[in-house]
């Protein structure tokens, strides 16, 4: 299993007092909470390598502020499931003030699926996405553009000469949901083995 931390930060004029992430096993309740965005982030997890869904290894929000101050997390966990939720700290006097979420989740991926897909949940201007790979047995990452428009996204790799590995996508229009960015990778024994048969 490779562990995955992802970082997230936007600006946005909340519509909702909380948000919350849900990381479960059931198809059925992913679909329900993935289908009308509610302020809610939702996580299908298949049980892999004796991990369920409820456990902080499948996902855990380990990270959230708005406009720099750090928020409560609150978690709750049952069989097959996990929810975090975090009040924005924000009163209905300042639904039309802008503010600046950040937060950071981790979760693990499959070695053997040789794909991180990230989803974009909401109407969005301007996105950068960045893998970096540095530190595991990643031969090399192949970008997997999702994103429908007429102009191209930037992909930028690190320079051979610089010490690390990472790959960066920046797009600067609007990024529709059910949009995303995937990466493909091939580690380096696969690389290997392709090149001593």
């Amino acid at each position: 299993m490779f562990v995955v931390k992802v970082r997230w930060e936007y600006t946005v004029v909340p519509h909702h007092q909380v948000r919350r992430f849900a990381c479960t096993s059931d198809r059925a309740e992913y679909t329900e909470l993935a289908r009308d965005y509610d302020g809610t982030s939702a996580w299908y997890f298949t049980p892999k390598s004796g991990i369920d869904a409820n456990a902080k290894e499948a996902f855990e929000l380990v990270q959230f502020t708005v406009d720099g101050q750090d928020r409560e997390i609150r978690r709750t966990s049952r069989k097959g499931g996990q929810v975090y939720a975090v009040d924005l700290g924000v009163t209905a006097s300042d639904t039309e003030t802008p503010v600046t979420i950040s937060y950071t989740y981790r979760t693990v991926t499959a070695v053997r699926g040789h794909l991180l897909y990230v989803d974009i949940e909401q109407p969005t201007r301007g996105i950068e996405v960045e893998l970096d790979y540095g530190d595991c047995d990643i031969e090399r990452v192949s970008v997997l553009d999702l994103i429908a428009s007429s102009r191209a996204t930037r992909v930028e790799r690190t320079p051979a000469s610089v010490p690390g590995k990472s790959v960066r996508v920046g797009f600067d229009g609007w990024v529709f949901p059910r949009s995303g960015v995937g990466f493909v990778w091939v580690r380096s024994a696969e690389a290997s083995l392709r090149l001593s048969r």
